[in-house]
C-alpha cells in the first residue's frame, strides 16, 4: 500500500510505493567490477607530481610523510562561479540577472587516486572533513556571499567526471531555492510552537528508533520518515546548529567517522553504487538562527526519476524507509567483519 508522506523538517512531500520496486526490468544500481585502479595516475590532475596541471593551491593539511600533503583545496579548473565577477547586479532587464560571482573549489581527499572515503582511516577521514568545515567557514564569511554549497559525486551516473576521490564547493551570492523553501517552512513551525523541526525529529527519532541507522555521541544518522530514495540517510547534529560553520571540534571526528560508516553501508548493501551527498545548511542569514538545522545528505542513484517527478517535485521512492534503515543497520557488522 502506498503513503504520501510529508517531511516534518522542510515540508516536502513523498510518495513511498514499495511495490514499485518489484516493477520487471528495474536496472541494478550497483557497477560493474572496475578495472584495476592504480594508486597513482599519469594523466590526473590531482595525483601528486602533476600540479603543473591544476590551476592553483588554495590551501592543504600538511603531513611528515610524502608527498607531504593529506588533503588538498585547488580552484576548480572549470568554475561555474568566480571571485573575479564584481558582487553587483548586472543590467536591469525583464529578467532578473546578478553577476556570476562567487566560488567554485575541489577538495582532493587523498593523495592517492584509488582512495576513497570508505577506506580511510580515522586519521585521514577526520582531515578531511576538517577541510570541508575549514573551507566552508571561510567561504560563507566572504563578502557578498550568502551560500555555501559543499557536495560530492560518487560514480559517473551521480555527475563525477574524475576518479580521484574529491569533493566540491560552491559559494554563491543568495539564497538557493530549495534552502529558502526549507527555511521558511522551518521560521514558520518555529513560529507556531516555539521548537525547531528538526530537534523535535531527533527527538521523535531517537524515541521510535525505527529509522535510526547509526548514532554517535554528537550525531544521528537515520532514513529519513519521508525519504526521496532508497537507501537514503541523513547525518544530523545532535546539538542545534543552523550552519555547517558551527560545528565544533570535537563533533568533526564524530562526523568523519560517522560518515564513513554510512558509505561503507551503503557500499555492501548496493555494491558501491553511485551517490551524492550535499550538506543543507543555513546561508550566512542563518548563522546562530533556532529555526533551521544543517544536515548531511547522502543520496544513492539507485533509481532514475521520471516525468512525475520532474513535473511535479514530488519523488517516488519504490521502496520503504523503515525497511532500508533495517537493512543498512544489519549490514555494517557484516562490513566491519571485512574490512
Amino acid at each position: 500500500m502506498s503513503e504520501l508522506r510529508q517531511d516534518r523538517t522542510t515540508g516536502a512531500w513523498t510518495i513511498i510505493a514499495p511495490e514499485r520496486w518489484l516493477r520487471p526490468h528495474r536496472p541494478s544500481a550497483g557497477r560493474p567490477a572496475p578495472d584495476h585502479v592504480p594508486r597513482v595516475e599519469p594523466t590526473c590532475p590531482f595525483c601528486p607530481g602533476n600540479e603543473s596541471r591544476l590551476p592553483g593551491i588554495i590551501a592543504e593539511a600538511r603531513r611528515d610523510e610524502p608527498p607531504g600533503w593529506s588533503v588538498r583545496i585547488v580552484p576548480n579548473k572549470f568554475p561555474a562561479l568566480t571571485p573575479d565577477a564584481a558582487p553587483v547586479p548586472l543590467l536591469p532587464s525583464l529578467h532578473m540577472m546578478i553577476s556570476g560571482y562567487g566560488a567554485h573549489e575541489v577538495v582532493i581527499e587523498h593523495p592517492r587516486h584509488d582512495a576513497d572515503l570508505t577506506k580511510m582511516d580515522d586519521g585521514e577521514i577526520t582531515a578531511v572533513v576538517e577541510c570541508y568545515h575549514q573551507r566552508f567557514t571561510e567561504l560563507a564569511g566572504r563578502p557578498g556571499i550568502e551560500t555555501v554549497v559543499l557536495f560530492r559525486n560518487h560514480g559517473p551516473r551521480s555527475g563525477a567526471s574524475m576518479r580521484h576521490p574529491h569533493a566540491q564547493l560552491i559559494a554563491l551570492g543568495l539564497a538557493t531555492p530549495k534552502l529558502r523553501l526549507m527555511a521558511e517552512w522551518a521560521c514558520r513551525h518555529y513560529s507556531e510552537t516555539g521548537r525547531c523541526p528538526t530537534c523535535e525529529e531527533i527527538e521523535l527519532e531517537t524515541k521510535l528508533g525505527e529509522r535510526i541507522v547509526d548514532e554517535t555521541r554528537h550525531f544521528l544518522a537515520l532514513v529519513p520518515f519521508a525519504a526521496e530514495r532508497p537507501c537514503e540517510v541523513c547525518l544530523v547534529p545532535k546539538r542545534h546548529q543552523g550552519s555547517f560553520a558551527e560545528i565544533a571540534e570535537d563533533e568533526l571526528n564524530d562526523l568523519g567517522i560517522l560518515l564513513r560508516q554510512s558509505l561503507q553501508r551503503l557500499e555492501a548493501a548496493h555494491d558501491d553504487p553511485p551517490y551524492n551527498f550535499v550538506i543543507e545548511s543555513a546561508g550566512k542569514s542563518g548563522l546562530g538562527a533556532p529555526h533551521v538545522h544543517w544536515r548531511l545528505r547522502i543520496m544513492p542513484e539507485l533509481v532514475t526519476a521520471g516525468g512525475f517527478e520532474i513535473g511535479t517535485g514530488m519523488a517516488i521512492n519504490p521502496s520503504s524507509p523503515e525497511q532500508d534503515a533495517e537493512a543498512l543497520r544489519a549490514l555494517i557488522d557484516f562490513h566491519r567483519g571485512c574490512l
